[in-house]
């Protein structure tokens, strides 16, 4: 997926890191689904280009093969 720029992967890399500090702040395990659901809840708050961002992300999330965060796992 072409995002377009760096300046907008830098603001899809703001916008997931947000939604997962959002989801480790609430107490919830961070997994693509509660990411997923995270994000779509940010994007409906969301004003003007920001919703754009926001659908990018949940795109690269959404259409990810895999998904990890840390250490892989074995």
């Amino acid at each position: 997926m072409d995002t377009g720029s760096s300046q907008s992967m830098d603001e899809i890399s703001l916008v997931i890191g947000r939604a997962i500090s959002s989801l480790i702040s609430s107490g919830k395990r961070v997994e693509k689904d509660s990411l997923l659901e995270q994000l779509k809840l940010s994007e409906t708050r969301a004003v003007d280009g920001m919703k754009t961002v926001y659908a990018t992300a949940i795109t690269l999330i959404a259409e990810s093969d895999e998904f990890r965060l840390g250490a892989p796992r074995t």
